[in-house]
């Protein structure tokens, strides 16, 4: 039985679940009949779950998704809609992101491809990586500026998360000085993490937002070619549907 000097320092080391489990296990029925590395597993397992909830929910909260409920199970899978379910498996079980890959989400206005792209990163948290949303005209309003202190800590936030899920990719055509600063995030990012891009734009029309020239050809080498592509089908808004609108 632990003495109360013993739990005293369990709490100073912020072990306050191990703390709580051993209290509990000292009255749990049949606990004298257990070895003592058996209730040693048993009081480290509660700290250790304990621990991973939290970092789980931490790394939910900070990612800043509008949809922090999305889940790869929960996309729905009409007839006449893709992806379909057997589509969403693969980039779920984020391999592609321990492999630095990307994932381009397109489709029509209202199809669900937030709901995805969010989802996407939801089971990435849920596999402890680091995860950040941003909707495209965030980091281009904070790093098409002066290049100072300030800069440097935004630019960075961008670039040292696992996986940096950009919203609204091109809605709008974006300036020259403004596709310098992506390139210079996406070119830092191209081995050390990956992308999530959600776009209403096809592929094929991305060179033309971008400015045409080089840097458009460096973006699109650099995201493409490593990058599987979930394309939503569909006539009908997904928000129609959840609506239940007509």
């Amino acid at each position: 039985m632990a003495g109360e000097s013993t739990m005293d320092k369990m709490h100073q080391m912020r072990l306050s679940v191990m703390a709580r489990a051993c209290r509990e296990r000292e009255e749990a029925p049949g606990i004298s009949e257990m070895g003592f590395d058996e209730r040693l597993a048993m009081i480290v397992d509660a700290e250790w779950d304990a621990r991973r909830v939290g970092k789980r929910m931490r790394l939910l909260r900070q990612a800043g998704f509008p949809g922090p409920d999305a889940n790869a199970g929960g996309v729905r899978c009409d007839d006449g809609r893709k992806p379909d379910r057997a589509q969403m498996l693969e980039p779920s079980n984020c391999g592609w992101v321990h492999n630095h890959r990307n994932v381009i989400v397109t489709g029509a206005s209202g199809a669900g491809k937030t709901w995805v792209s969010n989802a996407l990163g939801v089971a990435a948290c849920n596999a402890f990586y680091t995860v950040r949303y941003t909707r495209l005209p965030e980091p281009l309003g904070e790093l098409a500026v002066f290049k100072d202190a300030d800069w440097l800590k935004q630019r960075k936030k961008y670039i040292k998360c696992d996986l940096l899920i950009i919203d609204d990719w091109l809605l709008e055509k974006v300036e020259s000085n403004e596709a310098r600063e992506i390139t210079e995030v996406i070119e830092a990012r191209d081995r050390t993490g990956s992308l999530v891009l959600r776009s209403q734009l096809a592929l094929s029309a991305w060179h033309a937002e971008l400015g045409s020239g080089a840097m458009a050809d460096a973006v699109i080498d650099r995201v493409v070619y490593k990058s599987h592509v979930i394309h939503i089908e569909g006539e009908e808004s997904m928000r129609k549907r959840m609506g239940g609108i007509g």
